[in-house]
């Protein structure tokens, strides 16, 4: 894994810096690396794949495409700093933040497109990938809208599982293709992807909720974000401010963290469930990320029912026990 790693920021600079104009700006930017989850997942769940050339080219594109919207949300979000150092928008101003994060894009096309010796699949990596950016690009914008109609839960919903999933889901549906060498599993890897996308979207809107103190200072709370407690709290309370009702209710934001926590629960549940769908590998990765990100904010999680969507023409599959 740590051959892995070397080689994948070595590609990541290379591709991240053929920018002429923007490459000072993408130095910067990548001087502070992330933790690197996506690529982590790809390579965890694909342990017997020869090709380790190609599997980087994959993992760089997916954290190219992901540091690209950082780039970009920090703009929208006007975030100041990021990982200890001034964000791109603050120290180079807006535009060349948008033009960067363009390139990385394009540089994340370019990593998949220059694969050595995947020919059988490429296309299917493209497409992958160009869904994943439109999906994501479309949970950002929703979001930013604020226009949750009267069903304030599929909202949520719909954001986090194309904003946060979609890449989540990327790494995953990578796996399936290159382990299986077609699309056979891809679109259950995408759905579980998406699932634990909503779960982990889920355990960061709680974050806040534990200091209820100093909600009110929050910067969701001060922009009128509609978090999952906000949704959950307007579902359960549809003719009160959620925002005001979170800050200074307990009982009811009590009962709002608590419906935030079976949603959870259904989230995971259902991405169990599609690993019934998976190749071991890639199934295996799923419930090492559940055990190690998700599984210990269960604890206090009230039993909640699974709602799984009907499948047909699919092969029979034990369903696991959650």
């Amino acid at each position: 894994m740590q051959d892995y790693q070397l080689a994948l920021e070595r590609t990541i600079a290379r591709y991240s810096q053929q920018a002429d104009t923007l490459a000072e700006a993408a130095r910067h930017h990548f001087s502070s690396p992330g933790k690197r989850t996506r690529s982590q997942l790809l390579f965890a769940a694909t342990p017997h794949i020869q090709n380790i050339p190609a599997l980087v080219h994959a993992a760089a594109a997916i954290e190219l495409i992901h540091e690209a919207s950082i780039v970009h949300d920090d703009i929208q979000d006007k975030t100041n700093r990021r990982r200890g150092l001034p964000t791109v928008w603050h120290k180079f101003g807006a535009d060349a933040a948008l033009l960067l994060g363009d390139h990385l894009v394009a540089a994340a096309f370019r990593s998949i497109a220059e694969a050595p010796d995947i020919d059988d699949i490429k296309g299917t990596l493209i497409v992958a990938l160009s869904e994943s950016v439109s999906r994501a690009a479309s949970g950002q914008h929703l979001q930013l809208t604020n226009q949750t109609c009267s069903d304030v839960e599929a909202f949520y919903v719909n954001v986090a599982v194309n904003k946060t999933g979609a890449l989540l889901a990327l790494p995953l549906q990578f796996a399936s293709l290159f382990n299986r060498q077609d699309s056979t599993g891809a679109l259950a890897a995408r759905r579980c992807g998406e699932q634990l996308g909503l779960a982990y979207q889920i355990l960061d809107d709680l974050k806040p909720y534990a200091l209820p103190s100093k909600l009110a200072d929050d910067e969701d709370m001060q922009n009128r974000v509609i978090t999952a407690p906000v949704a959950a709290c307007s579902m359960l309370f549809p003719h009160v401010d959620p925002f005001q009702t979170l800050i200074k209710k307990t009982d009811m934001r009590t009962k709002a963290t608590l419906e935030c926590q079976r949603w959870l629960a259904t989230a995971v549940a259902n991405a169990r469930y599609e690993t019934t769908f998976l190749d071991q590998a890639v199934a295996r990765v799923v419930e090492q990320f559940i055990g190690q990100r998700l599984s210990q904010k269960l604890a206090m999680t009230v039993n909640a029912a699974p709602r799984y969507s009907a499948y047909s023409s699919r092969v029979t599959a034990r369903m696991e026990a959650v």
